[in-house]
């Protein structure tokens, strides 16, 4: 009789920690998964008028503005414009997609060429400091092949 009482004590024990916080982040499903990131639109996009506007998307990653060409043309350009009523983002990032195309130019206030690096996933490229500053209307990008620039 009390080798019964102690198995249903235990087994209500656990059943009521079960519930509690700091014991569910042990468990194999109380880890959320990683959020996919929020788009956003910080900077308009404008291509030439003959060509159709690419879908880029725009998310934040924490200071960084990250500007997704993973599913743009091996060949193309495209301007982005900030709002005048707004400031450039503290740091901007370019995602790619390796094999997709070579190189990646950006105009602003001065010409920046990141090279894409190879590999099997997408690659991030950080625009660096000066690229753009508190004057600069807009960025144009152009990319292709690294013997075009």
């Amino acid at each position: 009789m009390h080798r019964n009482r102690a198995i249903l004590l235990l087994a209500a024990g656990l059943l009521a920690t079960a519930g509690c916080a700091t014991v569910k982040s042990h468990w194999p499903f109380g880890k959320a998964g990683v959020a996919a990131p929020e788009p956003v639109q910080e900077l308009r996009l404008q291509s030439a008028a003959a060509e159709a506007t690419p879908t880029v998307l725009q998310y934040w990653e924490r200071n960084t503005l990250v500007v997704d060409l993973t599913t743009v043309a091996s060949a193309g350009q495209l301007q982005l414009i900030r709002d005048p009523a707004r400031t450039w983002p503290v740091r901007v990032a370019f995602r790619m997609q390796p094999g997709r195309f070579e190189a990646l130019e950006v105009r602003g206030a001065q010409r920046v060429i990141l090279p894409v690096a190879a590999g099997s996933g997408a690659v991030t490229a950080l625009l660096p400091p000066g690229a753009y500053d508190s004057s600069t209307t807009g960025l144009a990008l152009r990319w292709g092949a690294k013997t075009e620039f």
